[in-house]
């Protein structure tokens, strides 16, 4: 899916993804990263959601951010709460949704000047 046209301001927004790629800006990512409006982050979470572990997020606890989404690949899969405690004891919002839904969610926060990371799994299937 490719998403229309919207400013950047220099920030990095997800211009469209699809299976096994996320694009952002002019970049195209096949494994997971972190998007921050500023910066991005990659090749250090684990290739499937379900295994990622609180030491993942405690790097976005400690960051200053308003809201983490987590996109979960193709489908919302929810992370055991002790992988997510690092953010919710720093106050930090965490949704969790599938990684379409996260990346427009993050466009339309980024949109809104909100401070706000997404991290983001590639899907895998075809819509």
């Amino acid at each position: 899916m490719d998403f229309r046209e919207m400013a950047t301001d220099g920030g990095y927004l997800v211009r469209g993804y699809g299976p096994g790629e996320i694009r952002v800006n002019e970049d195209r990512f096949v494994e997971p990263l972190v998007l921050f409006k500023e910066t991005f982050w990659q090749g250090w979470l684990p290739t499937r959601p379900g295994e990622l572990e609180a030491g993942h997020l405690q790097p976005l606890a400690d960051s200053g951010m308003e809201v983490v989404l987590l996109g979960t690949g193709d489908h919302m899969d929810f992370p055991d709460p002790v992988v997510t405690a690092p953010l919710i004891d720093a106050g930090v919002g965490c949704e969790t949704m599938d990684t379409p839904a996260a990346c427009r969610t993050y466009n339309l926060l980024m949109g809104e000047d909100r401070v706000v990371a997404a991290v983001l799994f590639p899907t895998q299937e075809r819509g």
